[in-house]
């Protein structure tokens, strides 16, 4: 009986210092690189809204949920929100439209290839789960706790359009 209790725990043991060599072993971005990837990320996001609402200002907020690296390729989690403005006749600031959901970009070589988005309605689910890496999804649940996303869209409106929180009409 001590001898299986003595050879299970060498064997767990054995296992978890092979997980972790694995997970030192594993590529790495260097902290520089991965910052260029974000703002590439944010570049390619503004600019296809930005695109969509022509007569709006588009203003995005993004939190980083990490990357893997497989091979050439490299995959870039993130929750990215979206929201756009415009002044109306009286001179108001009024937000237009919204959106804030997952996104996984995909680059080969350092090279924008494409992003991937849950879909809408009952194939939902089933999405998240076949684009996002479960170490990812449990992140989800805490996008909202700290209203990060918000606050620095409301930044970003006051200092283009030069005004108060206030004067802000949702």
């Amino acid at each position: 009986m001590k001898k299986r209790i003595c050879i299970g725990i060498g064997f767990a043991i054995i296992l978890a210092i092979i997980v972790f060599f694995m997970y030192l072993l594993r590529p790495k971005l260097q902290s520089d690189e991965e910052n260029m990837l974000y703002s590439q990320i944010e570049n390619i996001v503004l600019d296809e809204h930005q695109e969509k609402l022509q007569n709006y200002k588009v203003f995005l907020s993004l939190k980083r949920f990490g990357y893997d690296i497989k091979g050439d390729e490299t995959y870039i989690y993130c929750w990215i929100q979206t929201e756009s403005f415009f002044e109306n006749e009286e001179g108001r600031v009024e937000m237009y439209h919204g959106s804030s959901m997952p996104y996984k970009f995909t680059f080969k070589n350092g090279e924008y290839v494409k992003y991937d988005v849950p879909k809408d309605g009952r194939e939902y689910q089933q999405s998240i789960t076949e684009i996002f890496p479960f170490s990812v999804r449990t992140k989800f649940d805490k996008v909202y706790e700290d209203d990060y996303l918000k606050n620095e869209i409301i930044k970003q409106v006051e200092e283009y359009y030069n005004i108060d929180i206030e004067q802000i009409y949702y």
